[in-house]
């Protein structure tokens, strides 16, 4: 095969306001692609966006520049961008708010597919409807029976929540992205996991949308 006949290869850039929250976000693309996944990488800009909800356009043109920047290192084509966020809030009507302008932003000012992972309250609060994958980390852990049935969405402080009742060794923010790995290993992960958090489905439906 020529290089002429040579497919590029594509990629798909995560943003985030933390290393770890990135790194969940890497697990958690690949096992709710519609289709084969491409290539997933990560750009380390700490840019938060529910934070700067009148100051978007600026933060979102460095998103696009750090990330087709990405894209050209890799050699690959931009097939998507995720940008992470969390609220820090429950899913009030603020939530809404937030979500619709921040995705509006984005679609106007990226040249690929995006995705809003706007986490309610926090990443921990998404982490929390895999409670399968707990003690696949760590053997002490067990999430309790009545957090698996709350809707997470309105947990207020879900990893403090964490760190008082999953078990010993208590839970650290450093924990999450090998729950993410574990809970997508095990074949726990769908666009509905048994627990509740909208803000989880608004993202998984956001991204289930993709054409590629």
């Amino acid at each position: 095969m020529s290089r002429a006949q040579r497919k590029t290869p594509s990629v798909i850039i995560v943003a985030g306001e933390s290393d770890n929250d990135r790194e969940v976000l890497r697990h958690l693309i690949r096992a709710l692609h519609p289709g084969p996944c491409p290539k997933v990488e990560v750009i380390k800009d700490k840019i938060k966006l529910a934070a700067a909800i009148d100051q978007l356009s600026p933060r979102v043109e460095t998103i696009r520049k750090n990330a087709l920047a990405k894209a050209r290192d890799c050699r690959a084509d931009l097939a998507g961008v995720v940008v992470h966020a969390d609220l820090d809030q429950v899913a009030d009507e603020t939530y809404e708010r937030v979500r619709e302008r921040v995705t509006s932003q984005l679609k106007n000012g990226l040249p690929c597919n995006s995705a809003l992972a706007l986490a309610a309250v926090e990443m921990e609060a998404w982490l929390m409807q895999f409670p399968d994958a707990f003690p696949k980390v760590r053997r002490g852990w067990a999430m309790r029976p009545e957090d698996c049935r709350k809707d997470l969405a309105y947990l207020p402080n879900p990893k403090e929540h964490l760190r008082r009742h999953l078990g010993k060794p208590p839970y650290r923010e450093s924990d999450s992205p090998l729950i993410m790995e574990a809970a997508v290993q095990h074949g726990h992960v769908s666009a509905r996991p048994s627990g509740n958090n909208r803000s989880f489905r608004d993202f998984a439906d956001e991204l289930a949308s993709w054409s590629m």
